[in-house]
């Protein structure tokens, strides 16, 4: 029963997810506050009218992907559901990496972990009875898969409403965002797994959480780190913004940097340090201090 119990608190409460604690036999490694989170921005897009697809990029053994189907299946959306994945773990750092120190994923205890076939994800569907119409995996690491459907996705007109990120890794995030960013919604929601909501205010302790470091150095970049896309926190680990405005993407320079092995120009100017980690924790956590939220979840409960 005790075991029982921390078992229970932890998916209640959700939050970080370390070695000791990732599920040997779960779908999913989220809490239910990050699953009720993806239902409500859901809900809310659907409530104001934006249309287009949901695109997962980290999928593990579906356990997200299943639930927001479920969601989509339930309240009757009319939305596709792309799920990226290498399903084959997570490689090393690439050549020019801004963050090179990113090994820790390849480790073999990891990998056998993080890599799950795409079997056992349509395997996971059928077994919670979730169908898998307008469910399309997207293999391949997201350097090579996402340029591809990127074009794709384009060359259909079709637009997202939710993009949830789950790379893991800085360069994974950023194959994310400079491919499927501008095709967004404005209205839409951009979902980040591993934000890591105190992370990265530390100057003596590089952040473990790359993921962050490159979504707040695409914002940077693109200026974009306003009252308009202001973080909301989820579980402390997971973090979520709405699209306020359309942005061009400086999609060539990620480009001549996947082809030149040089990422240096998707660096911020100046460079983020902890102090402005620190300052925009600070700027999320007041405007959360100005709203009461009730979740929809809650709400029809």
């Amino acid at each position: 029963m005790a075991k029982y119990l921390k078992c229970v608190e932890r998916y209640s409460t959700g939050g970080p997810v370390g070695e000791a604690n990732w599920p040997k036999v779960g779908t999913t490694m989220v809490g239910h506050k990050r699953l009720k989170n993806i239902v409500n921005l859901l809900l809310d897009a659907r409530a104001a009218n934006v249309s287009g697809s949901y695109v997962e990029c980290g999928v593990w053994r579906g356990g997200m992907s299943i639930f927001a189907k479920a969601a989509i299946e339930v309240y009757q959306m009319k939305r596709r559901v792309y799920l990226c994945d290498s399903f084959q773990g997570l490689p090393l750092p690439r050549s020019g990496s801004l963050r090179p120190d990113e090994t820790v994923y390849t480790a073999q205890w990891v990998n056998d972990s993080l890599a799950k076939s795409e079997y056992i994800v349509t395997r996971n569907f059928g077994r919670h009875g979730v169908p898998m119409n307008g469910v399309r995996l997207v293999p391949g690491f997201f350097v090579n898969s996402l340029p591809k459907l990127r074009d794709q996705l384009k060359g259909r007109s079709e637009r997202l409403a939710l993009l949830r990120l789950d790379g893991d890794m800085y360069d994974a995030t950023m194959d994310i965002l400079y491919n499927l960013y501008d095709l967004v919604e404005v209205g839409g929601f951009v979902i980040m797994d591993d934000f890591g909501w105190a992370e990265g205010t530390n100057a003596s302790k590089p952040s473990l959480w790359g993921a962050k470091n490159a979504v707040l150095d695409f914002r940077a970049v693109h200026k974009i780190e306003d009252h308009a896309h202001v973080f909301h926190n989820i579980d402390d680990a997971g973090a979520w913004f709405r699209k306020g405005r359309e942005v061009t993407v400086r999609r060539r320079l990620y480009e001549r940097g996947v082809e030149q092995g040089d990422y240096s120009a998707l660096r911020p100017t100046p460079l983020l340090t902890a102090a402005d980690y620190r300052r925009f924790r600070r700027k999320y956590d007041a405007h959360a201090a100005r709203i009461l939220p009730v979740t929809k979840v809650e709400q029809q409960s």
